[in-house]
């Protein structure tokens, strides 16, 4: 009989210690429906919430920079007031809202794609960040203006699918500067260097 309460007890014990180690890691990483990583560690500003800021950050610039292109290259109608917004949200997220969510005990957090190297030359990557923030409101400027009539004489660029007319207010489509399309190009250059430089493959997150 003592035999049998011993093990009667070591059973509820061990169903115990089951259901505890369950909770928590649901707690941690939440329901089958939710994302695999859990609740940030170290606080509110840990480093899988710098993490999961800065990817969405990128994300968020990707789709702005996708969309000036296909704006350029003539796959989607050049609004201006459209155009001009795109390149202000880039300018607003880079800079320092950009390098500062790269603590360094978050490169380590798992799924990130920053490469290692970036805290041996972290100067050049918040150079880069900044270089960012200046050629996007450059940008902006140059797409937010009507070419003048110097500009005509110098060459303006008339994308594919603009509209010379315009609408009601004179806001969609139009003509850029060819200062906008450098611009342009340049914000694309300083993107595929930094990541180039300071981004691992998907296939090596770490």
């Amino acid at each position: 009989m003592k035999l049998q309460n011993t093990k009667l007890i070591a059973g509820l014990l061990g169903i115990g210690l089951c259901t505890v180690a369950i909770s928590a890691a649901h707690a941690w990483y939440g329901g089958p429906y939710r994302s695999y990583y859990g609740p940030s560690y170290y606080g509110q500003h840990g480093p899988n919430t710098m993490k999961r800021d800065r990817q969405k950050l990128m994300r968020n610039h990707g789709h702005a920079m996708d969309e000036l292109e296909a704006i350029i290259d003539g796959r989607r109608r050049f609004d201006r007031l459209e155009a001009t917004k795109l390149a202000r949200e880039i300018e607003a997220g880079a800079g320092e809202n950009m390098w500062r969510l790269y603590e360094p005990a978050s490169v380590t957090t798992r799924g990130s794609r920053t490469a290692a190297p970036i805290w041996g030359s972290f100067e050049t990557f918040k150079a880069n960040a900044n270089a960012l923030k200046q050629t996007a409101g450059a940008l902006a400027d140059e797409l937010e203006k009507r070419p003048t009539a110097e500009d005509y004489q110098e060459g303006v660029w008339v994308p594919p699918r603009s509209s010379g007319f315009g609408n009601l207010w004179g806001q969609r489509g139009g003509d850029m500067t060819q200062e906008a399309i450098a611009e342009y190009l340049r914000l694309e250059r300083i993107c595929t260097v930094c990541h180039l430089d300071f981004r691992t493959s998907s296939f090596y997150r770490w």
